[in-house]
């Protein structure tokens, strides 16, 4: 049985491969992640989620489009993978960031603060991964 950090560490991981899920996808997915001016988006992710919340951060994403909306995107796919700790949020997978901010909107409290406390360890991952 693999736990929490084992699965995210693979999760992020498998991110940052050129070749997952498939060698085109993959390469479109890093392209779009460098951000503006080629500023490194993932390493602001966190600080926007503490100061403004997990909500406000997706409308940003969403709104911001390049590079955040796809880290968001792949946030919400992590949040709905189930490990053998059965640690998933949702049953069915996040199809795009509205999806996303539907589950959490319709969601309690404690889901919300729970989806935040995971989406920030999981961005520690993404952020350690990311020259690798």
């Amino acid at each position: 049985m693999k736990n929490l950090e084992q699965i995210r560490a693979k999760h992020a991981a498998n991110f940052w491969n050129p070749n997952f899920p498939n060698e085109q996808e993959g390469q479109r997915r890093l392209n779009e992640v460098s951000g503006e001016n080629g500023g490194d988006v993932v390493r602001g992710l966190g600080s926007l989620i503490i100061n403004n919340g997990l909500l406000a951060t997706l409308a940003f994403s969403k709104e911001k489009n390049k590079g955040y909306k796809t880290f968001m995107e792949e946030i919400g796919k992590y949040l709905c993978t189930s490990g053998p700790d059965g640690r998933s949020l949702w049953n069915e997978p996040t199809s795009s960031l509205e999806t996303f901010v539907n589950k959490l909107t319709a969601s309690d409290s404690m889901v919300l603060q729970q989806a935040t406390g995971e989406v920030l360890a999981y961005l520690s991952y993404l952020k350690r991964f990311r020259n690798h």
